[in-house]
């Protein structure tokens, strides 16, 4: 009895939930709050970047006019290789996303693929996943075609070995199998 109460309790609370509705002021401050967050999440973006060129500054104080510059030439390509990585990857993401939409595959999977720019890995990868996801779905199409005895329900009546009452207490979706497979057994057991 107190269960009922509770799953009633959580059905109307469910409802409630969902019929709810917001003053003006309530929306103002989601909003706020959401904008509050995203602002936060900049300038400790901008924070890091900050501290970032900073030490690059501090590191580059006690040189001479020479070291200076040859430290930041070296920085400078160590900026554009860390920018041409990235380009790689996103290259790489973009055209693995392709062929995962291709084989049928999702392509938010891709995030899971691609760990290099190296794009045969990434194949090899994608060939291992389509293998693994094709089994675990062909072994959950299998198991939902069994029948308690182990038999396909595509396979009812092939053997044609149903007495008159098995065929009475089989399901209509069993009966339709044999009749599919074996009409004239069908006949013979509906009369």
């Amino acid at each position: 009895m107190e269960e009922n109460n509770v799953n009633t309790q959580g059905t109307e609370e469910n409802q409630q939930t969902e019929n709810k509705t917001f003053t003006q002021e309530e929306v103002i401050k989601l909003i706020q709050s959401e904008s509050d967050k995203r602002v936060s999440q900049a300038l400790a973006t901008q924070q890091k970047k900050f501290e970032k060129e900073l030490a690059k500054q501090k590191s580059l104080s006690g040189l001479d006019e020479e070291a200076r510059a040859k430290a930041e030439n070296e920085q400078k390509i160590a900026d554009l290789e860390e920018q041409l990585q990235q380009y790689k990857i996103a290259s790489t993401k973009a055209e693995i996303s392709k062929v995962l939409g291709n084989r049928g595959l999702d392509v938010n999977l891709v995030d899971f693929v691609v760990s290099s720019d190296d794009t045969d890995e990434c194949l090899e990868k994608i060939e291992t996943l389509d293998k693994i996801f094709k089994a675990m779905v062909k072994k959950e199409v299998d198991a939902r075609l069994k029948t308690n005895g182990d038999k396909p329900k595509s396979s009812v009546g092939l053997d044609g070995n149903i007495t008159k009452d098995e065929f009475k207490k089989m399901t209509i979706r069993e009966q339709q199998a044999l009749y599919t497979n074996n009409k004239a057994l069908y006949d013979e057991l509906s009369k």
